[in-house]
C-alpha cells in the first residue's frame, strides 16, 4: 500500500466512510504501522478543529415555517421513495482530499521544523566548542597575567633593594704585591664590584719585551684554573676589567707575563698577586 493510499484511507476512516472488509483491513494496518496511527490522530484533531471552527447560525423562523409547509404539500404527491438524481457521495471524498492536503502541509511543515531544529542544535554544538576554546584561552591568559604580576612584584623588590644598596660600601679594594723578579712599578692596586662583577685596575707597568704582554687573572673557587681578565696596556695606568666568563666569587687577582696576545691559561711567571 502506497503512502498516498494510506493517507486517503486514513481520511475516509476519520470520516467514518470505511465499512466491512475495508474497515477491518485498515484497522490491521493501524496496528502494524505506528506512523499510520499517528497520521489518523492528526487527521482526527484536524477534523475536530475544522468542525468547531465553522460558525453556527440558527435559521430564521419564517424560513423554517415555509420549508415545513412546502414539505407538507409535496408529501402526498410522492408515490414511492426515489433516489435523488443528485448524489452527495462526493462530499466525504472532497473532505478527505482536503484533509489529505492539510496533512501533507502539516508533514511538510514538520519536516522543515525538524531540519531547522537540527541546524540549531548543530550551531549550538559549534558555539559550545567555541566557548570551550575561549575558556581555555582565558585560562591561559589569566595564568600569563599571574606570572607577569609575580615578575613585576619581584622587580619591585629588586628595585627597592637596589635603592637601599650602598655601592661604595660593597666595592672591595685590593693591593697587588710584587713577586720575585717583578719589574719596578708604582703601587699596583684594584677595585672589585661584586654586584656588577667588574673591576678597575691601577697599574703603570714598564713596557714588556716585544714578544710579551702583561695579562690579568681572576682567581676564583669556582674554577680550577685562573680566569682571563684581559691584557694590561703598558702605556695606561687604568684599566676596567671583567672575567672572560661569569664568576660570582673572587679570591685573588694576579698579573703574569705571557706571550704576545695573551694565553688561555697562565704560562709565564706571576709578577704581582693580591688576595681579598
Amino acid at each position: 500500500m502506497s503512502s498516498e493510499e494510506r493517507e486517503e484511507l486514513a481520511s475516509l476512516y476519520v470520516l467514518g466512510a470505511l465499512e466491512g472488509d475495508e474497515l477491518a483491513a485498515f484497522e490491521r494496518e493501524l496496528t502494524a504501522h505506528p506512523e499510520l496511527a499517528a497520521l489518523v490522530t492528526e487527521l482526527e484533531s484536524a477534523s475536530t478543529i475544522l468542525a468547531t471552527s465553522v460558525p453556527q447560525h440558527k435559521a430564521p423562523e419564517v424560513i423554517r415555517q415555509s420549508v415545513f409547509q412546502h414539505i407538507r404539500r409535496e408529501v402526498p404527491a410522492i408515490e414511492a421513495p426515489r433516489r435523488s438524481a443528485f448524489s452527495f457521495g462526493w462530499i466525504p471524498w472532497a473532505i478527505a482530499a482536503g484533509l489529505a492536503v492539510c496533512c501533507g502541509l502539516l508533514w511538510n511543515d514538520k519536516s522543515q521544523l525538524t531540519a531547522a531544529v537540527a541546524n540549531v542544535e548543530q550551531e549550538n554544538e559549534a558555539l559550545q566548542g567555541r566557548i570551550a576554546s575561549l575558556d581555555a584561552e582565558r585560562t591561559r591568559l589569566e595564568s600569563r597575567v599571574s606570572a607577569l604580576e609575580k615578575e613585576r612584584q619581584d622587580l619591585q623588590i629588586r628595585v627597592a633593594s637596589l635603592e637601599e644598596r650602598d655601592p661604595l660600601r660593597e666595592i672591595q679594594p685590593i693591593t697587588l704585591a710584587a713577586q720575585p723578579g717583578a719589574p719596578v712599578a708604582e703601587k699596583v692596586m684594584a677595585l672589585w664590584d661584586p654586584y656588577r662583577r667588574e673591576g678597575a685596575l691601577h697599574a703603570k707597568l714598564p713596557e714588556p719585551a716585544p714578544d710579551k704582554d702583561y695579562q690579568l687573572w681572576i682567581i676564583t673557587p669556582e674554577s680550577k684554573q685562573p680566569v682571563d681578565a684581559g691584557i694590561i696596556p703598558a702605556v695606561s695606568d687604568n684599566m676596567i676589567f671583567t672575567a672572560a666568563r661569569p664568576v660570582t666569587q673572587v679570591a685573588a687577582l694576579a698579573i703574569s707575563i705571557e706571550p704576545k696576545g695573551g694565553s688561555p691559561a697562565p704560562q709565564g711567571p706571576v709578577i704581582y698577586l693580591g688576595k681579598f
